[in-house]
């Protein structure tokens, strides 16, 4: 479904747009504004029919005190598992393609244009891609199958959503893993959103 609309609104737009998007700041985030925005909307919508009525059971309840100080440590981790998962896998001779991201940041002409990508990749996309994976699919496959399945074919899932070559889901997966032990933990959508703004935020700044 998601990819489905996703297809279509991109069909309507302007193919200068999209090719703008792979190197301008400025298109990026309207185009990866698109993306959330329908991301979000789809894990919300079918959310919504299986937990009629309940906003809480997708994880959007407020974020105890302590989890926030978890999630930051979390997030932090993350990234390091990340790190370290793209350096043995590049010792093995697996290289991740180069990401959108990266691609946007070269191209950078100057501080404003790197302040949009940050404030994209750690404000909407941790909010869209958290209430899809870890608010609908992972909740949906909770109440199938129990925590322990959920928590692994999300991180999965997720990782997946990031490129189909080993080198660059492989690296992804722990990511999953704790931002699913987040959420599972605090029963808040608000720590992996946090914890995802972090790993995002220290990508970017990896550059």
């Amino acid at each position: 479904m998601y990819a489905a609309i996703l297809f279509a609104v991109f069909s309507v737009l302007d193919p200068g747009l999209l090719a703008r998007g792979e190197t301008d700041a400025r298109a990026f985030a309207g185009l990866q504004l698109v993306d959330d925005s329908v991301l979000a909307g789809v894990g919300l919508a079918f959310g919504r029919r299986r937990f009629p009525g309940s906003w809480s059971a997708l994880g959007l309840v407020p974020v105890r005190g302590r989890w926030v100080g978890i999630a930051l440590v979390g997030g932090i981790g993350a990234a390091a598992a990340a790190w370290a998962a793209s350096v043995a896998l590049g010792r093995w001779g697996l290289t991740a393609p180069v990401q959108p991201v990266e691609t946007v940041l070269d191209a950078a002409r100057d501080w404003s244009d790197v302040l949009f990508v940050f404030l994209t990749v750690t404000v909407p996309v941790p909010l869209a891609e958290e209430v899809f994976f870890r608010g609908f699919a992972y909740r949906l496959l909770r109440a199938r199958w129990g925590p322990t399945t959920a928590i692994g074919l999300t991180a999965v899932g997720f990782a997946l959503m990031h490129g189909v070559e080993p080198a660059a889901w492989l690296p992804v997966v722990p990511v999953g893993l704790v931002f699913a032990l987040l959420a599972e933990g605090s029963g808040s959508l608000g720590a992996p959103i946090l914890a995802h703004s972090v790993v995002n935020a220290l990508a970017v700044l990896a550059q």
